[in-house]
């Protein structure tokens, strides 16, 4: 990562959450984490569908799903349908329709059926749908010009005592895009104020592991300690001399406080004694970039350096991605052709099963290390259920969390649909994770009047 781009990670840092309505959190109680995966072209409900959802939904609708990818103004169902779904990594419709491995077969391989819960129904039309919702589907806001409408989870969580602890660092974001080496699109510490998303697998390396490096990254690792005490030297002495308004000096004391957490965090990693795993190889693209960026979240969580990781694919806004181990067209025009081309759909359930697989190794690998009761992994779309998306429902898996207050896995929950006065929303899910947190996180996003159906947790998905 070069100057300029530190120094943008660097003052894009600094945020002040609101705590309002925080609950009481236990002294012994287990300080839960988070690991948000976001797919940057929506997520299909057909690729979450097991032969037990299926067949419950079948039941409920006036015809069967048949080979509809998606339905969100069909659901019938006036309450939320549970359905015990041990056969979670199980759709016999679409391993025979497309001849390939149902995007969640990784699941029964991993070993992690039983953890993990598809959640079908929510809806977010705040996000405003199109090819992405960029911060809404975190923030449940609108991003308007590309500017967030509020704060994304992933910020308000790991701003959260009960969430941060002693962590280093609050959380840790990367993702893979063609684009620029920080993606300002997808996260956000408040409305207009994005937060950055590491798009460089060695730079996103080095910022969370340079202190514990030898060689060359180590050196890295103390020349952006030099640049950060260069800037804070040069942003006291502004201060000390500033005759400025109100806002410009409110600009410059957030650009001080950013660079002194961003140093304390570096003291802080400095101060620990920690083998750090081994670095990713350079000039990764595509799902083999996707896989090492997870297992580099997962790392942070697993080491406690952070609370809090959000992986971004093709997110903010860089939707057309390219997999070469899985077709010649990118990403984004699979979506556009793969209503008149079945190998295009196939494709496109290839990439969410390689997605997954590498979710679902992650999880294991979570589990093996003794914390994935504790850790709540969450994958959706960023726009909703399909590529032009209405965000009429957004599709999500949650995998974990079951010491931290959620409720076993290995089934399928289904709410009612956008029509439906009982419809659930993206922004409940949210309040359900500040609920486990210890936080009444009730009013989170933007969905206000007419556009909030019912605030408060998920009770579904509760202990």
């Amino acid at each position: 990562m070069n100057r300029r781009d530190f120094l943008k990670l660097t003052a894009a840092t600094a945020a002040t959450i609101p705590f309002a309505g925080r609950r009481a959190h236990a002294a012994n109680a287990v300080s839960p984490r988070f690991l948000f995966v976001v797919e940057g072209n929506g997520i299909e409900p057909a690729s979450l569908l097991c032969d037990s959802a299926r067949a419950a939904l079948d039941a409920s609708f006036t015809a069967p799903v048949g080979t509809d990818r998606w339905w969100h103004g069909r659901y019938r169902n006036a309450a939320p349908l549970e359905v015990a779904s041990p056969d979670l990594a199980q759709s016999s419709y679409l391993m025979q329709q497309y001849g390939t491995a149902f995007p969640l077969e990784p699941l029964a391989a991993e070993g992690v059926v039983g953890d993990s819960t598809v959640i079908l129904g929510l809806s977010s039309r705040i996000v405003g749908g199109g090819h992405v919702g960029l911060h809404g589907a975190l923030s449940s806001t609108r991003s308007n010009g590309g500017v967030p409408g509020g704060p994304t989870v992933d910020a308000y969580l790991a701003a959260l005592p009960s969430v941060r602890g002693q962590a280093s660092f609050d959380a840790f974001r990367i993702g893979i895009g063609n684009g620029t080496t920080i993606d300002f699109g997808t996260c956000a510490f408040g409305r207009g104020r994005p937060a950055p998303v590491i798009r460089n697998l060695t730079a996103a390396y080095e910022f969370a592991y340079g202190a514990f490096l030898t060689g060359a990254s180590r050196v890295a690792f103390d020349r952006q300690a030099r640049m950060l005490d260069f800037a804070a030297a040069d942003v006291s002495a502004a201060q000390s001399t500033f005759t400025g308004n109100a806002a410009e000096r409110t600009k410059l004391d957030s650009y001080a406080t950013a660079i002194g957490e961003v140093r304390a965090s570096q003291m802080r990693l400095q101060s620990l004694s920690l083998v750090p795993p081994p670095a990713p190889a350079a000039g990764l693209s595509g799902l083999v970039a996707f896989d090492a960026a997870l297992d580099l979240a997962a790392s942070t969580l697993i080491d406690g350096l952070a609370p809090v990781a959000v992986v971004g694919c093709g997110t903010g806004g860089d939707f057309s991605l390219s997999y070469p181990t899985i077709s010649a067209i990118r990403r984004h025009d699979m979506q556009h052709g793969s209503a008149a081309d079945p190998t295009l759909l196939d494709a496109i359930r290839r990439v969410n099963r390689a997605q997954v697989a590498s979710i679902a190794r992650v999880a294991r690998r979570i589990k093996e290390a003794g914390q994935l009761d504790r850790t709540v992994i969450v994958w959706l779309g960023d726009n909703g259920e399909q590529h032009h998306s209405t965000s009429s429902e957004f599709p999500v898996l949650v995998i974990g969390g079951s010491g931290v207050g959620l409720a076993s896995g290995g089934r399928t929950v289904v709410y009612p649909g956008v029509s439906s006065a009982n419809n659930r929303q993206l922004s409940n899910l949210w309040n359900t994770l500040g609920h486990i947190a210890g936080e009444s996180l009730d009013e989170f996003g933007g969905e206000v009047g007419n556009l909030r159906r019912s605030p408060g947790p998920l009770r579904e998905l509760m202990a």
